[in-house]
């Protein structure tokens, strides 16, 4: 589970610093091990994840805080595959 987590959570990552070299910056590694945790090729050390996951949570708190929405934001639905009905 985590192997199909870690591309998301390095995805996600990248997009909050602005580019994988700001997140690299940030974490203090080479690029090229990021390219591997990214692609689910390695495992990064436990405290990379830590630092990901408190990047990602803190983003989403500061967004959350923002929001001016009076309802919950709902999951859109799966789209049906398949033809069109007639």
């Amino acid at each position: 589970m985590l192997r199909e987590l870690q591309p998301k959570l390095f995805k996600r990552a990248v997009e909050i610093t602005g580019d994988a070299q700001k997140l690299c910056g940030l974490l203090h590694i080479d690029p090229h091990a990021l390219k591997l945790w990214s692609e689910g090729r390695a495992t990064p050390p436990q405290w990379v994840f830590h630092v990901v996951i408190d990047l990602i949570v803190n983003d989403d708190l500061v967004r959350a805080a923002q929001d001016r929405r009076q309802q919950p934001r709902r999951p859109k639905p799966p789209e049906e595959s398949g033809p069109p009905p007639p």
